[in-house]
Order: C-alpha cells, then sequence, then structure tokens
C-alpha cells in the first residue's frame, strides 16, 4: 500500500489533505447512521495523520493547496 518511511512525506499529507476535503461532499447526501459514524471516524483518523504531522487542512477554496502548516503560538 506504501513504503514505509521514518517520516510521511508531504505528497502522501497532501493526498489526504484533498481525501478529507471530498468527505464535505457527502453532507448533503442521505446515509444511514451507522455509515455517516464510519466515515467520520474514518475522516478524524485522517485529519490526525495531517495533524500529528504538524499540518491542518486548508479548507479555503480559492487556494490550491490542500494543506497547510500548522503554526503553533509559542509564549
Amino acid at each position: 500500500m506504501s513504503i514505509l518511511s521514518q517520516k510521511t512525506e508531504y505528497k502522501a499529507l497532501a493526498i489526504i489533505g484533498r481525501i478529507i476535503k471530498e468527505f464535505e461532499n457527502l453532507h448533503l447526501l442521505n446515509m444511514t447512521k451507522i455509515d455517516d459514524e464510519d466515515l467520520t471516524k474514518a475522516r478524524n483518523l485522517l485529519e490526525t495523520i495531517i495533524q500529528s504531522n504538524g499540518y491542518k487542512v486548508n479548507y479555503n477554496g480559492n487556494s490550491k493547496k490542500s494543506i497547510l502548516k500548522n503554526n503553533y503560538n509559542k509564549h
């Protein structure tokens, strides 16, 4: 399925980001409660991968980047 590595490369994270954004297209479609719950779990797992690598999903429709570097405020 993938080549295992010490670090997940940016390209893989960008693809996962695009997949997460596609979940938005499901909001207006009819689904069973169980399917909706499973999709929510899947989405949350994918978002965890993005976040654990220091990025966040970019929901800005005017941008071509599916993920953005997560800049944590350090005090």
